[in-house]
């Protein structure tokens, strides 16, 4: 039984950037960075969350009613709910599975991004400063400059047939977020190439970095967690896997993010989360993979 369609989200789109304000969690969210994740403070076990209150995560990991959020916050749609979105009904219902299993977690609030926005936060990324167009953009050391610019990398960069759902939990102050893509031919293929190649290169040399944007200084952290639900995935599939978690600093305070990007033949998953610091922990690198996992899996049955 497939989840029930996600409503369209005509809001500021809530963004794993590390370089732009819009790295923040959006106003629908809490804003205390130190809120607690969904699942308190210990991961759990088989990569499963157990969330509280409405949020709480239904047996043996999936959401009540087959997929179908249920409560207060549930998003329920009417059938109608994802007309005009570009993407292809595959790519729909992948992300349809994907928020479905979040909802597992507690993500219970959730709803697919228009076309109008995505196209936006796609111009968004596009016009990023530190890519060298900012003469006041800083990056120390300097020779990250270009990767660390490089890597604010969305699948809606591919163009306008892909699609992204947010989810949101009351015990977490920030979002998630899936985005999936097909890949039309190698100029695709190249930039998703480049992508992982940036991944590598902030993980190998980067890790520590200092950058002035808009006059204001950060510190960034970024570090590599570890995956741990692999055995499914073919070699091919886990040489085209990138997974990475930043801590930024700076502003008005601390934000964290973890990114999980994954290859399945010619489409592309991309997994975050942005806001307090169970962002970047263990737990949700487990809900990461999970959620990467039923899109995939959905992909592979729509084939």
């Amino acid at each position: 039984m497939k989840p029930a369609p996600l409503p369209v989200f005509g809001a500021a789109l809530a963004a794993a950037l590390l370089l732009s304000a819009c790295g923040s969690a959006p106003d629908e969210a809490p804003d205390d960075a130190d809120h607690s994740g969904v699942a308190g403070d210990e991961p759990a076990a088989d990569g499963e969350a157990d969330g509280d209150g409405d949020g709480e995560a239904q047996g043996d990991g999936e959401a009540q009613g087959d997929g179908e959020a249920q409560g207060d916050d549930e998003a329920q749609g009417d059938g109608a709910s994802a007309a005009g979105l570009s993407a292809p009904d595959r790519l729909i219902t992948a992300a349809q599975e994907g928020a479905g299993r979040a909802a597992s977690f507690g993500f219970t609030e959730m709803g697919f991004v228009s076309d109008e926005v995505a196209g936006s936060y796609r111009e968004l990324l596009e016009e990023n400063s530190l890519a060298g167009e900012d003469p006041e953009a800083q990056v120390s050391p300097e020779a990250c400059a270009q990767p660390l610019a490089a890597v604010d990398f969305s699948p809606l960069l591919l163009g306008e047939e892909t699609v992204r759902a947010d989810y949101f939990a009351d015990s977490f102050s920030g979002a998630g977020s899936i985005e999936l893509a097909t890949l039309d031919g190698e100029a695709d293929q190249e930039r998703v190439a480049e992508h992982l190649e940036n991944v590598a290169a902030l993980l190998d040399s980067c890790r520590d970095t200092e950058f002035t944007l808009d006059g204001i200084d950060y510190e960034l952290r970024i570090e590599e967690p570890t995956l741990q639900d692999q055995d499914g995935v073919s070699s091919e599939q886990a040489e085209n896997t990138a997974a990475y978690s930043w801590e930024r600093s700076g502003g008005e305070g601390t934000t964290f993010a973890q990114i999980l990007f994954t290859q399945v033949d010619d489409d592309i998953i991309m997994v975050s989360f942005t806001g307090g610091e169970a962002a970047g922990s263990a737990e949700f690198t487990s809900i990461a993979e999970a959620i990467a996992a039923e899109a995939s899996a959905a992909l592979e049955t729509a084939e």
